[in-house]
């Protein structure tokens, strides 16, 4: 555990004696207590509260005493990070399993600063709105805020009148509560800022000025085609996000004009599976901004790429505005900057939106895959469901050779290995079956993750393959690109595996998975434009740029060009 300790808190922006002393804090409890996966919650919130000063824990030998030296150094810290790592250090005393079903994630104190600047900036005023966080969790946003209200003015009391929080877990709240405590001092009602519930079962319709929230993100298994009603007017049957059902909460509690400001993944800004919200949230709200968070490793245990958000309630009686909501960026030091605007290819609620770009015409492209004479297609084989089928090292029967994504590798020709690279796995069939790919063709990773440098993985099979087995299997997390006709595989490839058309794809690819949908979508220079350009410089990176330029202009500007 302690490693796993390490290379949390390693990847952070904390000094080095804090980075040491949480490790062996953390050393010092599970030789004093249990492994950290064992640890009881009351046990975990104990040790947390007792990096508070003043806090009955700290004063306990049982728990102060371990946590002395960490608690010393984190009070040369101001509030916010102190807050922030106190919290983090509450998840730290977590299993990394239990971190992740409860999605016990906590927001940085850069970014809650960022998004309290940006809704004052939308015109909240902080010393009358009234604000809740339905995923309270550590009460980074409620404790923020109420730190806010103080700058301007504002007494405890008035504060604990305007501010709260719901969050699930009730050990999670105590701390959270705490939290808000040390921040305004020490206060004579005992009603707490933060409640203990399930905010999804909360009937509190527009009743706030605005909404916080980082809610828990991931697809909700186990459902079946039956949904609430309500859920379908944002999720599509089998793909209900948790952070979609947050943000439509978080519009629910907001009143007309209000604001809610949000932590999410950025999947639907542009992924195929999130239409139906796109569309809800351009017939609910107002889209203020979006801000892209270009540091990966915001979240631990998180591999998607995030953003924060702020949208504005629509008011009947108000005229519809222009969609065009502002973009700004976090680099990886939280340093942020504006960024343009985004764009949409049509006019429809439920088109992705277009991130902006160095190459603001690309989205105007007209070329697609199929004008390079390929078909996209998901990978055939799910291992793991049907491991009776599949041969390792050996082929018997009837069996083709399975391609893994592991495979893939830019500037290789794609060849069948096993991923344990010990021999050629093969997959087995009783008959003909639409799964067996009889063609030359490129294999793309169907998945990838934010730590990876590209998104597009693109590899060609050669036709030695096909000469040598007769046809293949992918694995599904795959997808191939079937030719229909004529097709130049090999251009093809290396156009996909540029750093222009990765850098334009992430753009309209929304997560780390890459989609048909997507694909299909994905702006393209003309083939016609790629060998002009090619022509002209033997650079093919630049030869793609010229290309882009030249499909994204008006007939009659290339013509003057």
């Amino acid at each position: 555990m302690v490693a796993e300790v390490a290379h949390l808190v390693a990847r952070d922006a904390a000094p080095e004696r804090i980075r040491a002393l949480i490790r062996s804090s953390i050393f010092e409890i599970e030789n004093s207590f249990t492994i950290i996966d064992r640890l009881q919650a009351r046990t975990r919130l104990a040790l947390t509260l007792s990096l508070l000063e003043g806090s009955a824990q700290q004063a306990s030998p049982r728990f102060g005493r371990l946590t002395a030296t960490l608690r010393a150094e984190l009070n040369k810290l101001d509030v916010d990070e102190r807050h922030y790592w106190i919290s983090t250090f509450y998840t730290l005393l977590m299993s990394p399993s239990a971190r992740r079903e409860k999605a016990t994630y906590f927001t940085p104190p850069a970014i809650v600063r960022h998004l309290i600047g940006q809704v004052e900036k939308a015109d909240l005023d902080l010393t009358t709105a009234r604000i809740v966080d339905p995923a309270a969790g550590g009460a980074a946003f409620v404790s923020s805020l109420a730190g806010r209200m103080t700058e301007l003015g504002c007494g405890a009391g008035d504060i604990r009148s305007r501010v709260s929080g719901i969050e699930i877990d009730p050990h999670l709240a105590l701390l959270g509560e705490a939290l808000v405590r040390d921040r305004l001092g020490s206060l004579r009602s005992k009603s707490r800022l933060i409640r203990t519930g399930d905010s999804l079962t909360v009937d509190e319709v527009a009743k706030y000025d605005a909404v916080f929230v980082n809610p828990p993100y991931g697809r909700i298994l186990g459902l079946t085609k039956e949904i609430p009603a309500e859920w379908g007017a944002f999720s599509y049957p089998g793909h209900v996000n948790r952070y979609a059902l947050f943000m439509d909460l978080a519009f629910r509690m907001t009143k007309p004009g209000g604001l809610v400001a949000t932590v999410t993944p950025s999947s639907f800004i542009s992924g195929p599976l999130f239409e139906k919200l796109r569309e809800n949230i351009r017939i609910r709200t107002d889209v203020v901004r979006i801000d892209v968070l270009e540091r990966k490793d915001v979240f631990h245990d998180v591999q998607q790429d995030a953003c924060v958000s702020i949208f504005r309630m629509k008011v009947a009686s108000r005229a519809a505005r222009p969609f065009a909501p502002k973009v700004g960026r976090l680099d990886r030091n939280w340093k942020f900057a504006e960024d343009g605007v985004v764009t949409t290819g049509d006019d429809l609620l439920t088109t992705p939106w277009i991130l902006p770009g160095k190459d603001s015409a690309f989205e105007f492209c007209p070329a697609r895959l199929k004008d390079y004479g390929v078909s996209p297609k998901t990978g055939f084989f799910v291992w793991n469901r049907e491991t009776d089928r599949l041969q390792h090292g050996k082929k018997t029967g009837n069996a083709f050779p399975l391609f893994w994504g592991t495979n893939i590798k830019p500037g290789k020709p794609c060849l069948p290995r096993s991923r344990d690279d010990g021999g050629v796995d093969f997959v087995a069939f009783e008959k003909e079956n639409s799964g067996i790919i009889r063609k030359p063709s490129i294999l793309l990773q169907r998945t990838t993750n934010s730590k990876q440098p590209r998104r597009i993985v693109a590899a060609a099979v050669p036709r030695k393959v096909l000469t040598k087995y007769k046809g293949y299997v992918c694995e599904n997390h795959t997808i191939a690109l079937v030719p229909e006709g004529r097709a130049n595989l090999s251009l093809l490839t290396k156009l996909l595996n540029t750093n222009a058309v990765d850098r334009r794809f992430r753009r309209v690819g929304g997560t780390s998975s890459v989609s048909i949908t997507a694909l299909r979508n994905l702006p393209l220079p003309a083939p016609k434009h790629l060998r002009s350009a090619l022509k002209r410089t033997d650079d093919f990176e630049a030869a793609v740029e010229l290309a882009y330029s030249m499909s994204g202009r008006p007939a009659s500007h290339r013509r003057a060009a």
